[in-house]
């Protein structure tokens, strides 16, 4: 078997998916996927990872084109419905009671291995999680708006596209970036149509809260939790340090008062970092 191809329309835009076998001394299974003619991005699984590549190569290659088919269609069908249906808006959180000061605790900063799967995830949430916070709001209420978030939503598309961890983005997240992107390009070229503007934002609040789903990947829930524990007893010392500053920074991307806080540390005191991060551990703990 050469290899297999299909088809998938991702927001209106055709890719197409090619998925072969590489013989040689690197064993390998490869998708490709094209928009048009360009190939704009790729996936390869090499000999000796979950995928046997040894024995029944043609099983293997349908499995892995299978996979990832099924993927991209499922995130398809699910944009698709952000256009039919009006998502309801996100619920209010609680007010964040007044809480006494942690207690002291003996714990450690958890490390980040270079190299890891752990670090990777903690580099990809730092370039989608903003988007993620940005733009899952309801949609705007005028001609300006509308204007304004979506020139906002294109470049910060062009940020996550131009990010060194853009080829660790899933597969499925890549193309919805290119088709949004080639929405936003029709709606300039159609002097930022009204009508064009209000069946677009469905589109960038839905994958802006899928987006914001990074934070429930398991590796990151341990990481978080630790982390949060770790910063609390240490601003149980009475001050914020330089060591827990740098340690925070694996929390970029998740919340926009944090981000306020580890762009500019002097901008917050440490009772109100406080506040901060007890609602950051109580949504990791839901």
């Amino acid at each position: 078997m050469s290899g297999l191809i299909d088809k998938i329309s991702v927001l209106g835009r055709d890719f197409t998916i090619q998925t072969e076998f590489i013989d040689g001394e690197e064993a390998k299974i490869r998708t490709l996927v094209y928009d048009g003619g360009r190939m704009v991005t790729s996936r390869e699984i090499r000999s000796g990872s979950t995928i046997d590549i040894g024995g029944e190569t043609d099983a293997a290659v349908r499995l892995q084109h299978m996979r990832i088919t099924e993927t991209l269609t499922e995130r398809a069908a699910d944009l698709g419905a952000a256009k039919t249906s009006s998502p309801p808006p996100p619920p209010i959180p609680p007010p964040v009671a007044a809480a006494p000061q942690p207690a002291l605790k003996k714990t450690t900063r958890p490390p980040v291995e270079p190299g890891s799967h752990l670090e990777t995830a903690i580099a990809v949430r730092l370039t989608i999680g903003p988007f993620g916070i940005a733009f899952a709001h309801p949609a705007p209420t005028t001609a300006a708006g509308y204007e304004q978030a979506l020139d906002s939503v294109d470049a910060a598309l062009d940020a996550i596209r131009e990010a060194p961890t853009y080829d660790t983005i899933r597969l499925d997240e890549q193309l919805t970036l290119i088709a949004l992107k080639s929405q936003l390009e029709t709606w300039r070229l159609a002097d930022k149509d009204l009508a064009m503007a209000t069946e677009i934002w469905p589109t960038v609040a839905r994958f802006a809260r899928h987006l914001q789903k990074v934070n429930h990947r398991r590796n990151l829930v341990v990481f978080d939790h630790e982390m949060l524990t770790w910063s609390m007893s240490e601003l149980g010392k009475g001050k914020i340090t330089g060591e827990m500053i740098e340690g925070l920074q694996g929390l970029g991307g998740r919340d926009a008062e944090l981000d306020v806080f580890l762009r500019d540390p002097e901008a917050m005191d440490a009772l109100e970092l406080l506040e901060i991060l007890l609602r950051l551990m109580d949504q990791t703990l839901a």
